[in-house]
């Protein structure tokens, strides 16, 4: 057995598992799982990788206003993995993300990222992105740090 055999084997004695029990927590509405799906989703660990799927259930985590999955939604669009590549909604995400954030590195980076983006930005499109936080809050925002 070759050396990729061997990480196959590794694979999936420790990530399906893991996959498996994210995705049970996943659908039974815990953020946190529905984060880590997302996560394994993105990485492809214990399945193939799926942008699109890892956006999905980061999504899910972000309506219960779950702070990481917030700035990886950020991540996604600013990027255009598993979505079209667009500024305004990843300026939108980032900016969610540091609001939610207690102080510290998250929120330190979540601001950085925003504020790269804004430099990529007409100040229509900030206006636009900022306008679309506030509706975003209104909706599924439970708390502001």
């Amino acid at each position: 057995m070759g050396m990729k055999g061997f990480l196959s084997i590794i694979v999936g004695f420790v990530f399906k598992p893991a996959f498996e029990a994210a995705e049970k927590g996943a659908k039974q509405g815990n953020p946190f799982e529905q984060f880590n799906l997302g996560l394994m989703y993105y990485k492809g660990r214990g399945t193939a990788q799926d942008y699109t799927k890892a956006v999905n259930w980061w999504r899910r985590a972000a309506e219960q206003d779950f702070a990481e999955a917030l700035n990886n939604l950020g991540m996604m669009y600013g990027n255009g993995d598993g979505v079209a590549q667009d500024y305004v909604q990843a300026h939108k995400w980032f900016d969610l993300a540091a609001s939610r954030h207690p102080p510290g590195r998250k929120r330190r980076n979540s601001v950085r990222d925003r504020d790269f983006l804004a430099r990529k930005m007409t100040a229509a499109q900030i206006t636009e992105a900022q306008r679309l936080a506030g509706e975003w809050r209104a909706a599924f925002g439970k708390r502001e740090n």
